[in-house]
């Protein structure tokens, strides 16, 4: 028998992604709530039920890029902690080079939640000895380039990111290569 998804679940989905959208568009400042509401199509009660204030649906949509992120970064958990810091942080090259201007443009709108995210995400850096200067370094120049393209500071173009990401991941692929023993 094949279930059918739970309304109240989609409906929170439609107004995480009428937030994002909006927040694509515009400010958080100039995000309301009727105007999420009507967006995903649901009444302000079916928002309200899910979302008490504004503040909580941002913190919401912050929570959800997070899971995202480290989603996309997941993959296998060696026991070895150098080799798992060694794929988090190919994982988090690969994910910073393929934030695209739509999630930039959300994360410039959401910048003071967005804080969280990077707070989270850098916390375990320094955890493998011997790693912790590149692994603080690539972290650091990571959100350095996405901060200057999504405030549009800089924007790269495809011969310097590509440049950029083979140089920070030949640089992590030598230090645990070396920490290895290799």
């Amino acid at each position: 028998m094949m279930s059918t998804p739970c309304p109240r679940s989609s409906s929170r989905t439609a107004l995480l992604d009428a937030a994002q959208q909006m927040m694509t568009e515009g400010s958080v400042n100039g995000m309301t709530l009727d105007g999420v509401a009507a967006m995903a199509g649901v009444t302000k009660g079916g928002l309200i039920y899910h979302f008490k204030t504004k503040e909580a649906l941002l913190h919401a949509l912050v929570d959800r890029m997070t899971d995202q992120v480290a989603e996309y970064c997941a993959g296998d958990r060696p026991t070895d902690p150098a080799v798992a810091l060694e794929n988090f942080l190919i994982a988090r090259i690969d994910y910073a080079f393929a934030i695209g201007p739509q999630q930039k443009a959300v994360m410039a709108n959401l910048l003071a939640p967005v804080k969280r995210m990077y707070e989270r995400g850098s916390g375990d850096l320094a955890q493998v000895a011997g790693s912790a200067g590149l692994a603080l370094s690539v972290w650091t120049a990571l959100d350095g380039m996405v901060m200057l393209e999504m405030l549009n500071i800089r924007q790269f173009s495809e011969t310097e990111r590509s440049q950029m990401r083979e140089a920070m991941t030949l640089m992590v692929r030598r230090q645990f290569a070396e920490l290895r023993g290799a």
